[in-house]
């Protein structure tokens, strides 16, 4: 955890996201009173020269591209453990991708609408040399009121830069998310505008079908599959998806980045054209029900042609009486455009068939994204294994119910014999899908405790996959390493079946939330902690982020008192007594159901004995501390919560 108020200028009010490289910081800059997201680099990268430069430049890249669509860079910096630190703009809202797995497939409208804006970032970027080499939806944040924002320049690089000079990165990294991974990248070529165009590519197939065009849970074959497969058609995952369209996005997944756009510039004006032709031909079909020209619609030259060419070169006489001729003319042109007029109802049927086309006027928005949100078609699951029946579902929000097994010398053992709804029926997400299995061979489940679920070598999940488990993966807070299978159910030693699911408690490692779940005399409930690191030395400083929420109206104020204690109470090594936010807020200014994000620091005194010490923590006024009467997933001893062990070097 970094200082509560950084460089005296930045409060770090709350955690709100970490990744494998970076933490970020809600914060709030006293100087210019705005809030802002402060974004630091990790250990052990932030000891790496190379991390903290690929770091800082993100920074350097970031700050000259000003675009609506890219977060914006404010300032960057060192604290004073020399953790470098960017602050950026805070982006209301959610990241692309959380909206995909919510509403996906989103609306054709809505799709490509979110492409133009991160096509308009990313082209401004490409203009000015840089290629972003990860885009991805996680990496796109989408603010409440629809705009797109391109984040995460941590890793991209100058293509036109002559300061650049390649023999410095080793020829083996490959950069890039490998669902999102150009071909090229994944070949470990030198990445290309045409790199990103691919990248978008693969985020506006997602937006239009829910789920991306290429999935393995092994790196390495999802990545070849970009190099050598073709993706599913996006008209069979869903069918409002005009062709147009869709050639669109095979031209922008082209595995030759010379048969792409050749900049995400130049795949945003296709976008922008594809929009516009839509939406002149929208205006076309309007004009046919008001009598004006509309050249798409006008009857053919041969039904005009008989009443508007005369029946000689010489001059006409006009009878005294009625001219029959004329009059038969008349008649055969009046037959001739009656029995046109079937043709002209189904031509027009046809013209309107591609409801689709995305622009806002066609239909009116609330209603398509209503449609696309709610609707989806059942896949074909008959010959899947029930963990893949069960992905193909999630992805499309389906959920999967196991009936039973049934005897087939046909099918293998575990796989999709029947399936209720059929495939290419259209549901409502959230429905449940039936299937019989084909009857498996019972096995003994193996002991997996103690496997760490990300080992490639061991692939404990593939492995359990392959008999026909479903695995489940439950990740909570641990001091063992990320991925550590922590337990399992059933037991090892149980006996099952192809189908049956198994559930794995995995470590998520210390980056997690501690889950505490403590309610405080039914006024406050602590729901859980974060700690910044669990090993320190004397003069250190403990970071803690505790996570408050008021239950009823507290009419006191009360303070937070943390104390670090040796492991059978002798004695007490540190000690922090503050109201909640250093006194911004208040217990007594909390409102029932609000949720308070509340950091602290306390500071390991120099002459800390080394040793193993334990963290307690809890709310006093002149009264006295506020009772627990519930201890939830923690223990507690006279109103004083546990909340974790340290070690002191």
């Amino acid at each position: 955890m970094k200082p509560t108020i950084l460089n005296q200028r930045y409060r770090l009010v709350e955690l709100v996201g970490a990744g494998g490289m970076a933490t970020v910081f809600r914060g709030e800059d006293l100087l210019l009173e705005r809030t802002v997201a402060v974004k630091f680099l990790r250990e052990p990268f932030a000891s790496d020269p190379a991390f903290r430069e690929r770091f800082l430049g993100e920074a350097r890249a970031a700050a000259r591209l000003d675009h609506p669509n890219i977060v914006r860079i404010y300032d960057v910096g060192e604290d004073e453990g020399h953790h470098p630190y960017i602050v950026m703009e805070i982006v209301e809202g959610e990241d692309l991708k959380t909206a995909i797995r919510r509403d996906g497939p989103l609306s054709v409208s809505q799709a490509l609408d979110l492409t133009r804006q991160i096509c308009a970032g990313v082209g401004l970027a490409h203009r000015a040399g840089i290629v972003h080499c990860d885009l991805k939806p996680q990496n796109i944040l989408v603010t409440y009121e629809g705009q797109a924002k391109v984040a995460d320049f941590g890793i991209a690089r100058a293509f036109q830069s002559e300061k650049r000079v390649p023999q410095e990165e080793p020829e083996d990294v490959v950069w890039g998310s490998p669902h999102y991974i150009a071909p090229e990248q994944a070949m470990g070529k030198q990445p290309t505008p045409a790199t990103d165009v691919y990248s978008i590519g693969v985020m506006l197939y997602e937006m239009l079908t829910g789920v991306p065009p290429f999935h393995d849970p092994d790196p390495t074959a999802l990545a070849l599959k970009h190099v050598r497969e073709e993706p599913v058609s996006l008209r069979s995952l869903n069918p409002r998806v005009p062709p147009g369209l869709e050639q669109l996005v095979r031209r922008a997944l082209s595995k030759d980045p010379s048969a792409r756009y050749r900049n995400a510039d130049q795949l945003g004006m296709a976008v922008g054209a594809y929009v516009q032709q839509g939406a002149e031909q929208t205006q076309a079909q309007a004009a046919v029900t008001t009598g004006d020209t509309d050249p798409l619609h006008t009857p053919p030259p041969t039904v005009r042609a008989p009443a508007a060419e005369p029946e000689s070169t010489q001059p006409v006489s006009v009878p005294n009486g009625p001219d029959f001729k004329l009059w038969a003319l008349i008649g055969i042109a009046a037959i001739a455009v009656i029995g046109l007029i079937p043709l002209w109802i189904f031509v027009y049927k046809a013209y309107m068939q591609p409801v689709a086309v995305p622009t806002v006027s066609i239909t009116p928005p609330t209603a398509t994204v209503a449609a696309n949100a709610e609707i989806v078609s059942v896949p074909n699951l008959i010959g899947l294994s029930a963990p893949d029946a069960q992905r193909r579902l999630e992805d499309l929000g389906l959920r999967l119910e196991i009936l039973g097994e049934q005897e087939s010398t046909d099918a293998r053992p575990g796989a999709v014999l029947e399936q209720t709804p059929t495939s290419g029926n259209r549901v409502a997400v959230d429905t449940t899908v039936s299937v019989v299995l084909a009857k498996g061979r019972t096995l003994i489940l193996p002991n997996v405790v103690g496997f760490n679920l990300n080992d490639q070598s061991v692939k404990v999940q593939a492995g359990l996959e392959a008999d026909g488990l479903l695995v489940s993966i439950d990740q909570i807070w641990s001091t063992e390493p990320s991925g550590v299978i922590l337990k399992q159910m059933p037991d090892a030693g149980t006996e099952v079946r192809a189908g049956n699911t198994i559930t794995l408690t995995v470590s998520g490692g210390t980056n997690l939330p501690i889950p505490l779940q403590v309610n405080l005399n039914n006024q406050v409930m602590l729901e859980d902690a974060r700690v910044s690191q669990l090993v320190y030395r004397p003069g250190d400083t403990i970071g803690l982020t505790f996570r408050w929420q008021a239950l009823e109206t507290i009419p006191a104020s009360y303070k937070v008192f943390i104390h670090v204690l040796t492991l059978d109470y002798s004695a007490a090594v540190a000690q922090r007594d503050i109201e909640p936010m250093n006194g911004l807020r208040p217990t007594n200014s909390w409102t029932p159901g609000e949720i308070i994000n509340d950091p602290h620091q306390v500071l390991i005194p120099q002459n800390t004995p080394a040793g193993t010490y334990q963290i307690r923590a809890g709310l006093y006024n002149p009264e006295g501390r506020m009772p627990v009467v519930d201890a939830g997933q923690t223990q507690v001893i006279d109103d004083t919560i546990f909340i974790v062990t340290i070690q002191v070097q």
